[in-house]
């Protein structure tokens, strides 16, 4: 049976919350609330997951490498969504790492029972099929950023992203770690983040961010950061509970990169 705290939590993933109220408690039968600890590969690629997570209070970075280039965060994933889509989709070998960057709960259930509740929940297939279809274009999108925006550019979008997934404007973030998420040199986050600092944009210390002018970071950042969210809205907002969400006079402000 699941504690007060499993069910207090099962609307903070939005994935879940959209599921009506029968459906969702088949759902968190099968699920176990779990500590995601920082830093953790929870699964890498070529490797089997066994279990899909969705996070409550945590935040993962989906990670891509290959032989001959460093590894890049292709997604970043918090209670708006899940990760190891690929049991979605019964593929049996992941072809990401998914890493811990901020420690924190999800709620965890193994490929067994989530491919039982997609078979016999059609509302719960509906949402994690549309989910998949916008990690999908997520991904379109970030492959064109990469190729198209300078790291100025990407580095605003990306603490952006974080901060609008762990709804705070603190972030536990050093510029190694900033580096690896972006898969650029880390003088080159150093060196982006001090013009940010000097421009009153963020404050730095070592391991620790406060986000001063968000405003100001939707006027540096590419449109992939609001290109992103809308595709999210207009493939799962209908079916998902709405949250607010801070960057509204972004829509004006970013430029038309």
């Amino acid at each position: 049976m699941r504690s007060p705290l499993q069910k207090d939590l099962s609307l903070a993933n939005r994935l879940i919350a959209a599921l009506p109220a029968h459906a969702r408690a088949l759902f968190l039968e099968h699920s176990e609330l779990v500590e995601l600890k920082p830093h953790k590969a929870l699964i890498a690629s070529g490797q089997s997951p066994d279990h899909a997570y969705f996070p409550v209070d945590s935040l993962v970075s989906v990670m891509l490498s290959t032989a001959d280039t460093p590894s890049v965060q292709v997604a970043l994933v918090g209670n708006e969504g899940m990760f190891n889509t690929s049991l979605v989709l019964g593929v049996s070998t992941s072809a990401f790492t998914s890493l811990v960057q901020r420690e924190g709960r999800a709620f965890c259930i193994h490929r067994s029972a989530l491919q039982l509740r997609i078979d016999e929940d059609p509302c719960l297939r509906d949402i994690l099929n549309r989910y998949v279809d916008v990690c999908h274009l997520h991904l379109a999108q970030q492959i064109a950023c990469i190729q198209r925006h300078t790291v100025e550019q990407r580095l605003a979008r990306c603490l952006l992203m974080n901060c609008e997934r762990t709804h705070s404007s603190e972030l536990f973030l050093t510029h190694k770690v900033l580096a690896l998420m972006l898969g650029v040199r880390r003088e080159s986050v150093t060196r982006t983040a001090s013009t940010f600092e000097a421009r009153g944009l963020i404050s730095y210390s070592p391991g620790y961010l406060m986000m001063l002018d968000e405003a100001g970071l939707g006027k540096v950042s590419c449109r992939c950061y609001l290109a992103d969210r809308l595709t999210y809205e207009r493939a799962l907002g209908g079916r998902l509970p709405l949250e607010p969400w801070r960057p509204d006079a972004l829509t004006a402000s970013l430029p038309g990169n």
